[in-house]
């Protein structure tokens, strides 16, 4: 009996098998993946925290040292003191830096990243932390934490800002009359320009009629000067002068004779008066001896009793007798 088969269907069985392997091969490299993924092939060790609040905290949340992820919470659970415990399994590779003193907080990965749990490096002359040991949370502040935190900072500076726009708004406040002051005076400032434009074309009418003038005067003061003819009052200076150079060596010649005589008088006066004045105190001497004598005769003229009329008088010198030098 012939059997007629379709071409298409032929090694049927092997091409299914073929497929199956290759299904199950992708799907043990999925899981391997997966698992790879997950850490599930990796050694670990559990920590766990207690934190008074559980927000933000999510199962499944990773766990980064140093911004590198080493492992992730695995139970979030609510303790019979209604704290929250936490434990979180690590990759027993990454045991070494977390010691007694490590800490672990929650923050928030960039400004709008999600959340994720830090762990701090610890110091390498304390213990490691082993399986399930607790590790110390450090608390920070939550978003609504810092909402009100930031209201409460930002409330006065709001108030501050309403009181200045009040101040600003106010129609009797310095601001706006200021301001009304300011429109004032931009007003009166065209005012002020014209008048300032009046004044200063006055002024250049001014300083050309001036200048003018000015101009004139100079014109007529150089006219006047160039009509002064000087040339005869200089012939006249230059003959007096001519004049008195020819006299001026006789009369200084002149001069000259007239202080030769008297420094010869003074010399033949100084000489006369030295000579004379050693015989003027011989001479004083013998005028007073003669006066002496003159009066001594008269005396006894007068006391002879042909010329005495009555009794005599007391015998007083009428001479006084001087010194030849008074």
């Amino acid at each position: 009996m012939i059997r007629e088969e379709d071409p298409r269907f032929r090694h049927l069985e092997w091409k299914i098998g073929l497929f199956i392997a290759m299904a199950l091969a992708g799907a043990v490299v999925a899981v391997v993946l997966f698992g790879l993924q997950k850490d599930l092939f990796t050694k670990k060790f559990s920590l766990h925290f207690t934190v008074d609040r559980g927000t933000g905290f999510v199962k499944g949340m990773p766990v980064k040292l140093s911004g590198f992820r080493i492992g992730r919470i695995t139970s979030i659970a609510l303790n019979d003191q209604a704290m929250v415990e936490i434990s979180a399994e690590i990759d027993s590779k990454y045991a070494k830096w977390i010691r007694s003193d490590s800490t672990v907080k929650l923050v928030k990965e960039g400004l709008v990243g999600d959340n994720i749990v830090e762990v701090s490096v610890g110091s390498f002359d304390k213990p490691e932390l082993k399986d399930n040991d607790a590790i110390s949370y450090v608390k920070t502040k939550a978003l609504d934490e810092l909402a009100d935190e930031l209201a409460d900072k930002v409330k006065p500076v709001l108030s501050e800002i309403g009181d200045i726009i009040g101040y600003i708004n106010d129609p009797d406040g310095d601001l706006k009359r200021s301001i009304r002051n300011l429109e004032r005076l931009t007003r009166n400032l065209d005012g002020t320009r014209r008048h300032a434009d009046d004044l200063l074309i006055a002024a250049n009418t001014n300083i050309d009629r001036l200048s003018s003038r000015a101009t004139l005067l100079l014109d007529t003061s150089y006219r006047k000067i160039e009509a002064i003819d000087l040339a005869p009052t200089l012939a006249r200076v230059n003959s007096n002068l001519d004049h008195i150079d020819k006299r001026l060596p006789a009369m200084l010649e002149k001069a000259d004779k007239t202080l030769d005589n008297i420094n010869r008088i003074s010399a033949e006066t100084r000489l006369l008066s030295e000579n004379a004045f050693p015989k003027i105190p011989g001479l004083l001497s013998q005028a007073e001896d003669v006066m002496l004598s003159t009066d001594r005769l008269v005396n006894s003229i007068q006391n002879t009793w042909l010329f005495r009329d009555g009794p005599s008088t007391a015998n007083s010198p009428l001479f006084i007798r001087g010194d030849s030098y008074e």
